[in-house]
């Protein structure tokens, strides 16, 4: 059975525009209402960067501190089966220190499987309607949980390209240092091609029941896992050796598992260019939802649901869909939006559900927990 996890507090202090917030989030249900540019959306971020010691807006950092001020810092109390601990993350210009109970972690990976969380906002429809990179960094977050060896093995395969690369633009598919950093690649690209390939198998046993749950029963979904590469690390090895002229021509490897492909199709269709928006909105949502399954089987736990802006563009039925399965969900999950009136109001005597009210970076009304 599945650790119950949440988040208990939370305090976020010089975080883009929020300058201090405390928040007491209940245990199921968080709905946090504002209009745009009020920081709903960075009460979400902290949340994540605390957990993940990432942003899921932003590639550097240092963007997210507030103007004026020298650093940010998320400090947030979690409960794992009633069992308690911190986690807190300070970030200055040129820095990112982490803690778990006051001590710094043994790895990053480590710290980032602790409390795991998934996270659905806008810009994540660029999983359906855009390029093969946003579905991979997708199998790379289950497949940290699925196969952490596999996914470990991700940093030293890319690190080994690079350096291949630049001898191949260098010196040439002659040079003889090349053949070290093909070996490098070959045992590490294919420990991480079937690290990939298991993600991919949980989440294409899982998109189909979870899409037919918030869209149309008849909407047909399938999912394709097209391999860039090999498992196996004596062909991978010998595939590298033949590219090696065409990657020198094409100046990038066009063998292994950065090259891999999740193809998504909606009734026997491309769903990148055939799926309405609402139709590839719900589609990634339904993706979002997959992920937190994969990773609640294989951590253990029931990772936190960010939900960021998820009633956009949902017609009422769909919506109500979405709220059903939130009400039904075991994850905590802190949902924003603009309207006041997604959910049915809150019964004053339950515990599960909090609505909190942003300002100009501030909480100005919280019915916090009954």
């Amino acid at each position: 059975m599945a650790a119950s996890l949440r988040f208990e507090r939370l305090a976020i202090r010089g975080l883009r525009n929020l300058t201090a917030l405390e928040l007491e989030p209940a245990p199921r249900l968080n709905v946090i209402v504002g209009d745009n540019g009020q920081g709903k959306t960075s009460v979400l971020e902290g949340l994540y960067l605390v957990a993940t010691t990432k942003s899921f807006r932003a590639e550097r950092l240092a963007t997210l501190i507030q103007a004026g001020t020298e650093r940010a810092s998320v400090v947030a109390h979690v409960s794992e089966d009633g069992l308690g601990r911190e986690q807190r993350t300070l970030l200055g210009p040129r820095s990112r220190v982490v803690r778990l109970d006051g001590k710094a972690p043994k790895s990053l990976a480590g710290y980032a499987t602790r409390t795991p969380v998934v996270v659905f906002s806008p810009a994540d429809l660029e999983l359906v309607s855009g390029g093969a990179s946003g579905r991979r960094r997708l199998l790379d977050r289950v497949a940290l949980f699925v196969d952490p060896p596999g996914a470990d093995a991700r940093l030293r395969y890319e690190h080994a390209m690079r350096s291949r690369q630049r001898v191949l633009d260098e010196r040439g598919p002659a040079a003889r240092e090349l053949a070290a950093f093909e070996a490098v690649m070959a045992e590490a690209g294919a420990r991480f091609a079937l690290a990939r390939s298991r993600a991919a198998d949980g989440v294409g046993a899982r998109l189909g029941a979870t899409f037919a749950r918030i869209a149309a029963p008849e909407l047909g979904i399938r999912v394709g896992y097209v391999p860039g590469g090999t498992s196996d690390a004596s062909l991978f090895e010998t595939k590298l050796v033949e590219q090696r002229p065409a990657d020198t021509r094409r100046g990038a490897a066009n063998f292994g598992p950065h090259r891999d492909e999740l193809e998504l199709e909606l009734d026997g269709r491309p769903a990148r260019s055939h799926a309405s928006q609402g139709q590839q909105r719900l589609l990634t949502l339904a993706l979002k939802l997959t992920e937190l399954d994969c990773i609640r089987e294989a951590r253990g736990a029931h990772p936190v649901l960010l939900l960021d802006d998820v009633s956009s563009e949902l017609d009422p039925e769909r919506t109500l869909a979405v709220h059903e399965l939130l009400m039904t969900t075991e994850s905590q999950v802190f949902v924003t939006t603009t309207r006041a009136d997604l959910f049915p109001e809150r019964p004053a005597e339950s515990p599960d559900r909090a609505d909190f009210r942003l300002s100009g970076g501030a909480l100005v009304q919280s019915l916090g927990r009954a």
